[in-house]
């Protein structure tokens, strides 16, 4: 518990000790505990995913759209310049 300074680490050692002291269900609080986690990972999942499309506006930006114009506009220059 002390060598990982994790929280996942340390409340499961807590259930542990807690279940052992006070005889609680055991399997009852890893099963709370584990849904506690998967929680916290999909909440910060969610953060993350929520934060990718401002950081995606500037390279959609620089390499996207310029590509997207020349293949819109590239058969119209060519044939306004006569090259057809």
């Amino acid at each position: 518990m002390a060598r990982t300074g994790l929280e996942g680490v340390k409340s499961v050692a807590t259930a542990l000790i807690q279940a052992e002291r006070y005889g609680t269900p055991l399997g009852q609080a890893l099963r709370v505990m584990s849904q506690e986690n998967r929680d916290i990972r999909m909440n910060m999942a969610e953060k993350k995913a929520a934060a990718l499309p401002p950081q995606l506006t500037v390279p959609m930006i620089v390499f996207f759209l310029p590509v997207l114009f020349v293949v819109i506009l590239g058969p119209a220059v060519i044939r306004l310049l006569g090259l057809d």
